[in-house]
């Protein structure tokens, strides 16, 4: 084999590793990231707004999904009342979008593409079943861009 046939094979699996575990090494630097971020009980709520389909959702959305699959919208969050601390980071697939928990004076607050806000929930009141939303217009769909977020019964009751 000559020279410079084994440099182009080296440089062909180089580039081939390159865009196979580039998307795994960052997958694996966000969660680690994520996990020394908050406290360690902590309940982070990751939700991304898309104006299409006026939709919240937990599921992950990024250029490769964003045009074809459908989203299961986010319209009841569970929310542990254990006096842990709740964190929401929030991000937009498309425009900028105003997030708000109404109810708690939380927000709103304006969720740029490509950006995480992140939000914690504190509140002097007990938390209750209460929704949150889009503040801002956002798109002809813009009115199906609201949730809830249903407190769990603290256990042994």
């Amino acid at each position: 084999m000559k020279k410079e046939n084994i440099i182009e094979i080296f440089l062909l699996v180089l580039v081939v590793a390159s865009v196979i575990l580039l998307p795994l090494v960052i997958i694996k630097i966000d969660k680690y990231y994520l996990a020394r971020k908050f406290p360690k009980n902590a309940q982070v709520i990751t939700l991304y707004g898309i104006a299409k389909g006026g939709t919240w959702t937990q599921e992950p959305v990024n250029s490769f999904n964003y045009w074809w699959k459908r989203f299961k919208r986010a319209e009841e969050i569970p929310i542990r009342d254990d006096g842990t601390p709740i964190f929401f980071r929030i991000t937009s697939t498309d425009v900028v979008h105003s997030f708000a928990i109404p109810l708690y004076r939380i927000g709103p607050y304006d969720i740029k593409p490509g950006e995480f806000t992140e939000v914690e929930l504190k509140t002097d009141k007990e938390l209750v079943d209460t929704g949150f939303l889009c503040w801002q217009y956002c798109d002809k769909d813009h009115e199906h861009m609201k949730g809830k977020l249903v407190i769990l019964p603290k256990s042994g009751q």
